[in-house]
Order: structure tokens, then C-alpha cells, then sequence
């Protein structure tokens, strides 16, 4: 269960047992994950618009208080945070195998999971404000930020550290709702979260409060999203999750061993974060406040895209996790099919990101900078290469696939620095873009499939 080491058999089956192993059809052997996953995507497709709406209004108000200057502040600052290792830190890898080995008559190692992963993020987030704070009093951030830093810049970025690091424990809300295969629901607490960040964003720019309170408002709302998603899995798992999780501090609630599935995914969030957030930082550096702007508004595009792939892909871990627990693995031809629908969707939301992003992503910041359609066209390039390695990404999350998904996004993540800094010199906002699908194409995307399929 929570405590399984990776050399046990659920998490490595040998080869030849794997080979004879029968297989039932996927359709046979899937349906009700894949009818969850389904839901997922209409439920992403009900509240992208809304997600989108929220985040052009935030971006608009923003704009509209702060100026291009403060706008390119307050979303590098929030950015900053993201580079210490993103989400839940890879707990919920834990959650998902603790709850595909689960029985209906002994919940106690989900509990002891869920203590052992809201003390992983309630320390890790008490770090990571740490990380903030100090440099903050020491006004360390803001020569650091270069020509995008402004007065306030230190506060700022304290700020966006502190509450990032708090909202950080409730998180488990969403990812035990993911497990429990409501990713549905968690989907739309999500977009309510979106709103409730605009909702404060507004009340920030009616009472024209401090550039912090700006930085603050996203993380605030996620949350407080992450306290209702932590009450709505406790009713479906009959759990006292909340008082679980704020009482992480106490030792004496029993825990159990997730180290060798939260370790190397704490490494791919972390070396995924780094890899895309420290474009935004290299343009600071080598660009203007202008290109930071261009980006952020592509990058603001982008995200929810990604989502949306993303959403589709989330159910396959739940039901691979599954199947490794019944012996029933998926065949070579069920990834193949899996990975081409992946691609088919990475194109046409690739090719909308082309045709209407600029437009978009120009009104986003009044056209006072053009979003140009060669940075729409690197983000539809890095949205398809992505969206291929979903299913196998997804597949690979046993303890040795994911530890050698770590070691592939760790390489990927100092190339890709070191490809964005001549690129953003030449080209400028597409340049980091550009790097990120180069990386992740060659030290990614085409291993990750050779390994998929060799053992499949």
C-alpha cells in the first residue's frame, strides 16, 4: 500500500510475466475510467470559457491598475513561487496508488497517506515561504528581477511566496478528488477558484491596495478551493480530511512511506516548473518589461490549452495504476491509439492557437504590445509535443517509470535554459518557447515513447 517499495512486485512485474499476461480489450477493460475521463473533458470544455474569461478580466484589471509595468511585476512575481516544485510535490502519485490497492474494508493506509502527504506540503510550504521572505528582507528580489523590478518588488514577491507556500497543504483536496475519479468535480471547484481570484483582484483595484494584495489574490483563492475540495472528498471517503490536514503537526497521527513515489515526482514538477518559469526570467534579463508582457499574455493562453489535454490525461493514471494492481497492462496497440488521439487534439487546438491568438492575446494587454502569431505558433508546437507524451507520461507512473521520467525532465530543464538565452537574445518572447520544444522533443517526448512502447 502506501508503504509498497518500488522492488515489490505491484510496481515492477517482470518482463516475462508482463508478455503473458492476457489482455482484454480496452474498451472491454476500461469503460468506466474512460467514462470518467470523458466527463473530465466536458466538464473542462463547460468551465474553460469561464477559466478564460476570469484570467482576460484579471489580466485587463491588472493592466488597468497597475500599468504594463505592474502587470509584468505581479505575474513574475507569482510566477517566482512556481519555481520551487509545483502542486501537490508529487503526493499525489501516492494518493492514487494508496487508493487503487485500497479495500472498501480497510481505509487506514489511504489515512496514512494522506497524513504523510499533508505533512510533506504543510513543511514544504513553510519552506517555501522561507525561500520568499528573506531574500524579501534582505531586497534581495529586486536586483535579482532586473528591468521588470519596481517599488514594491520585494513585498511583492514575499507576498506571492507566503501565501503560495500556505495554500500549498490544501491542495490534497483537489488530487483526492482526482484519485477518487471526480476530477470532474474538481474541475469545476477549479473555475469557481478562477472567479473568486477575480472577485479579490477587483476588490484589490476598487481600494487601490498595495501591488502584494494583487499577487496575493490567485493564491488566496486556490485555497480556499482547496478547503472545499478536502470537504467534499471526506464525505466520499468518510474521512476527516480537513482536521487531517491541519493537524499534520501532531506526530502521533500514524503515517505511512511515500518517499519512493513522491521523490521523482517532486523532481519532474520541480525540473517542469524550472523549465517553463524561468523563461519569464531569462526575458526580464535579456528583454524588456514589453516582451515579459508578450509572453505572459501568450503563456495565459496556453495554460488553460494545456489543461484541457491534461484533464484527458489525468483518468489514464488513475486507470493504469489500476490495471498494474490486476496484472491487466494495456498493449502496445491500446498506447499507440491512445497517443494518436492525444496528437489529433494537440493539432486542432494548436491550429486555433494560431488563427486567434494574436488577436486575443493583443486585446488581453490593449494592444499596447503585439502578441505576434510566431509566438502563438512556438506555443501550438509546445501544446502538440506535450499532448503526444501524455499517455506514456501517464503510463510510465509506476516507481521506476517515474523515476526515469525524472531523469529525463531534469536534463530537458538545463537544456532548455541553455537553448532560451540565445534564443530570447535574437528573437525575443518566442525564443524561450522555442527552446522548451526543442528540449522537450529530444530528451522528453522521443525516449519516453521508445520505453513506453518497448514494454508495453
Amino acid at each position: 500500500m502506501g508503504q509498497q517499495s518500488a522492488k515489490e512486485p505491484a510496481e515492477e512485474m517482470p518482463e516475462a510475466s508482463r508478455k503473458t499476461t492476457p489482455t482484454r480489450p480496452l474498451n472491454e477493460r476500461t469503460a468506466p475510467l474512460l467514462r470518467a475521463a470523458g466527463k473530465s473533458v466536458v466538464a473542462k470544455i463547460v468551465t474553460l470559457p469561464i477559466t478564460a474569461a476570469a484570467m482576460l478580466l484579471t489580466t485587463r484589471v491588472m493592466v488597468d491598475s497597475l500599468g504594463l509595468p505592474g502587470y509584468a511585476l505581479v505575474t513574475l512575481a507569482v510566477t517566482l513561487p512556481t519555481m520551487i516544485p509545483l502542486g501537490d510535490l508529487g503526493v499525489g502519485a501516492a494518493i492514487i496508488n494508496a487508493l487503487a490497492q485500497c479495500r472498501d474494508s480497510d481505509r487506514e493506509p489511504v489515512r496514512q497517506t494522506v497524513v504523510s502527504g499533508a505533512r510533506t506540503l504543510t513543511y514544504a510550504g513553510a519552506l517555501i515561504a522561507v525561500v520568499g521572505i528573506v531574500p524579501a528582507c534582505l531586497g534581495a528580489w529586486t536586483p535579482a528581477l532586473g528591468r521588470t523590478a519596481q517599488p514594491g518588488t520585494d513585498a511583492c514577491v514575499a507576498v506571492a511566496f507566503a501565501a503560495f507556500g500556505y495554500s500549498l497543504p490544501f491542495s490534497l483536496g483537489k488530487s483526492l478528488l482526482i484519485a477518487l475519479n471526480r476530477t470532474h468535480i474538481a474541475l469545476f471547484m477549479q473555475a469557481a477558484g478562477s472567479v473568486l481570484a477575480l472577485v479579490l483582484l477587483l476588490i484589490a483595484a476598487v481600494i487601490h491596495a498595495p501591488i502584494a494584495a494583487f499577487a496575493a489574490s490567485g493564491f488566496l483563492a486556490q485555497c480556499a478551493v482547496g478547503v472545499v475540495c478536502l470537504v467534499l472528498a471526506s464525505r466520499l471517503l468518510a474521512m476527516p480530511l480537513l482536521s487531517l490536514v491541519a493537524g499534520t503537526w501532531r506526530r502521533c497521527q500514524p503515517a505511512s512511506r511515500i518517499r519512493h513515489l513522491t521523490a521523482p515526482m517532486l523532481v519532474i514538477n520541480a525540473g517542469s516548473s524550472v523549465a517553463y518559469t524561468t523563461d519569464r526570467l531569462v526575458l526580464s534579463h535579456v528583454a524588456d518589461p514589453a516582451a515579459v508582457a508578450v509572453y505572459s499574455a501568450g503563456a495565459q493562453l496556453f495554460t488553460p490549452a494545456i489543461g484541457l489535454i491534461g484533464i484527458a490525461g489525468v483518468p489514464l493514471w488513475t486507470l493504469f495504476a489500476h490495471q498494474r494492481e490486476a496484472r491487466d497492462a494495456p498493449s502496445r496497440r491500446d498506447l499507440a491509439t491512445l497517443t494518436l488521439c492525444f496528437a489529433a487534439g494537440g493539432v486542432l487546438m494548436g491550429t486555433a492557437f494560431v488563427a486567434l491568438g494574436p488577436a486575443v492575446g493583443s486585446w488581453m494587454v490593449h494592444d499596447r504590445v503585439h502578441v505576434g502569431a510566431g509566438l502563438m505558433a512556438a506555443f501550438a508546437a509546445l501544446l502538440f509535443v506535450q499532448a503526444l507524451n501524455y499517455p506514456v507520461s501517464m503510463w510510465l507512473t509506476d516507481a521506476v517509470g517515474l523515476r526515469f521520467q525524472a531523469l529525463r525532465i531534469s536534463i530537458m530543464a538545463v537544456i532548455n535554459l541553455v537553448l532560451s538565452i540565445p534564443l530570447a537574445c535574437l528573437i525575443g518572447a518566442p525564443g524561450p518557447v522555442i527552446g522548451s520544444v526543442v528540449a522537450f522533443s529530444a530528451v522528453v517526448l522521443i525516449p519516453s515513447l521508445r520505453r513506453a512502447m518497448s514494454r508495453a
